[in-house]
């Protein structure tokens, strides 16, 4: 595992290229949540043709441009929204997805997929450390220093449910502190191309360094998706855990999405078919999801919506853009 040397040499070598295929901008974009040291600042030439990125991302949706002319969605009440056609490699929609935004928890989609990546056996056993979170309000499963659990049942909880002490038991698992797996979060997140990405913790939990874009995510995503057990995961709408907590004694806890879409709080968008996705909401992020979702056709897209008002607006914006722009 190379240290923060070689972090920084990526990341030079990831903005470089990205600069070279696309043009650097005089002016530096705003920044939503004011400066960032140890970060360079660079945007994107609107005016540069969206095809010189096509070496950059060969395989992937690519735009260097707003495109909204696709739907009709009020922009006025979040903060970025994306939809791409993944087999087309094709953007439908793109609303600022490139801004530096607060990602809530879907930064547990990178903590599942540094996971995926680095276990040979889901049923691996493991016995929870320290992962006291002393935030008021924030999601939780409830575990105990003691308690055991299996990676699978950890990434359950920290993708159906959200919880953040689940994604921080996996963090001391896989990187034996959690400042080594995000230094694992990050290094990935440049070999995907991540460049406006930063992470700090393995849940979300606010931090003015902590932060992504909607475009960022689509890849993180996009990568997940390559691995059948975080599509069944994020698919699932209820799951019972069933564990041995510190005194060897079985403790059972069922939890359920976040999804409102699949445990029908939200009704389902019009002929689309949803696979799943990942939710995430905080005071500063706003009401955040990423979906996976099949056109009638069978044809798969990846949908982002950012920084919403409130989950009204979030789910809304997000059942437009699939009725719209998948097709």
């Amino acid at each position: 595992m190379s240290g923060v040397k070689s972090i920084k040499t990526e990341k030079l070598i990831a903005l470089a290229c990205l600069l070279l295929l696309a043009g650097c901008s005089s002016q530096k974009p705003d920044l939503p949540y004011g400066s960032l040291d140890g970060n360079s600042d660079f945007s994107i030439d609107t005016q540069t043709e969206a095809g010189k990125l096509s070496f950059f991302a060969e395989d992937l949706c690519a735009t260097a441009e707003d495109i909204t002319d696709s739907a009709s969605i009020a922009t006025s009440d979040l903060k970025a929204a994306c939809v791409y056609n993944v087999s087309d490699r094709q953007v439908v929609y793109s609303y600022k997805a490139n801004d530096r935004l607060y990602p809530a928890s879907l930064t547990k989609i990178m903590t599942a997929l540094i996971v995926l990546e680095n276990c040979d056996d889901l049923s691996k056993e493991v016995t929870v450390g320290d992962v006291n979170i002393r935030e008021q309000g924030v999601q939780l499963f409830g575990l105990k220093e003691g308690d055991v659990l299996t990676v699978n049942q950890l990434l359950y909880a920290t993708l159906v449910n959200s919880s953040n002490d689940a994604a921080l038991a996996l963090a001391l698992e896989y990187g034996d502190s959690v400042e080594h797996f995000v230094e694992m979060m990050n290094e990935r997140a440049l070999q995907l191309g991540c460049t406006h990405t930063n992470f700090v913790n393995p849940h979300g939990l606010p931090n003015e360094e902590h932060y992504t874009c909607a475009y960022d995510l689509y890849l993180m995503f996009n990568e997940a998706l390559k691995h059948d057990e975080f599509v069944k995961i994020i698919e699932t709408v209820k799951y019972t855990v069933d564990y041995h907590d510190a005194e060897g004694e079985i403790q059972s806890k069922e939890i359920t999405s976040t999804n409102s879409y699949l445990t029908g709080a939200y009704k389902k968008p019009g002929e689309v078919s949803v696979v799943g996705g990942k939710t995430g909401s905080t005071a500063s992020a706003g009401r955040c999801m990423i979906l996976s979702v099949d056109s009638k056709a069978g044809d798969p897209y990846i949908l982002v919506v950012m920084g919403a008002g409130d989950t009204d607006v979030l789910y809304d914006t997000m059942t437009k853009l699939c009725n719209e722009c998948v097709k």
